[in-house]
C-alpha cells in the first residue's frame, strides 16, 4: 500500500511539473513574438530607408510571377537582355574609393528608365542571376540612408505593372 501511494504522489508530481513547464514555455513563446514585433517596429523607426527596401515589392525577384497570377491581362515586361543590361550597368556603377567611389547618379538614372515595379523586379532578378548578389543587400552596403531614400522615392512613384 505504501509503494502505490508513493507512485501516485511521484506521478502527480511529474504531471504537475510537465503542465507547469508547458505553461511557462508557451508564455515565453508569446512574449518572444511580442518582443520580436516590437523590435521590428523600433528598427523601422530607427532606420526607415534600409527597411523600406525590404518592404518594397518591386525588389522582390518573384514579384513578376505574383503579378501574373493576380492579373488576367497581358503584363508588359522587359526583355531578358534589357534587364540583364540594366543589372550590369548598376554593377558597373559601383567603384572603389580610390576610383572615385560609386556613381549614384548612374544608378538613379537606371531606376528612372524603368516604367513600373515589375521591371524593377526583373532587374533585381537579373542582378542576382548575373552577379550572385541580392540587389537589396548591395544597395544597403553601397548607399547611405539618403541615397537609399532617393532610390525608394523613384521606385515608389512607379505603377505596380502595366498591361497591354
Amino acid at each position: 500500500m505504501k509503494a502505490t501511494m508513493i507512485y501516485k504522489i511521484a506521478g502527480s508530481g511529474v504531471g504537475l511539473l510537465l503542465v507547469g513547464s508547458t505553461y511557462f514555455s508557451l508564455r515565453k513563446r508569446k512574449r518572444d513574438k511580442i518582443a520580436s514585433a516590437l523590435f521590428k517596429i523600433i528598427q523601422t523607426k530607427m532606420n526607415p530607408a534600409t527597411n523600406g527596401l525590404l518592404s518594397e515589392n518591386a525588389f522582390d525577384i518573384h514579384y513578376l510571377s505574383k503579378v501574373l497570377q493576380k492579373v488576367n491581362k497581358e503584363v508588359l515586361v522587359l526583355k531578358t537582355s534589357t534587364a540583364s543590361k540594366y543589372a550590369d550597368e548598376i554593377n558597373k556603377a559601383w567603384g572603389a574609393w580610390y576610383q572615385g567611389g560609386d556613381d549614384e547618379d548612374k544608378v538613379y538614372g537606371i531606376f528612372r528608365k524603368l516604367k513600373d515595379k515589375v521591371q524593377v523586379s526583373q532587374v533585381a532578378k537579373s542582378y542576382q542571376d548575373n552577379h550572385s548578389k541580392n540587389l537589396i543587400d548591395t544597395l544597403k552596403d553601397r548607399f547611405d540612408a539618403a541615397e537609399i531614400k532617393e532610390v525608394l522615392k523613384i521606385v515608389q512613384q512607379l505603377p505596380n505593372y502595366r498591361t497591354v
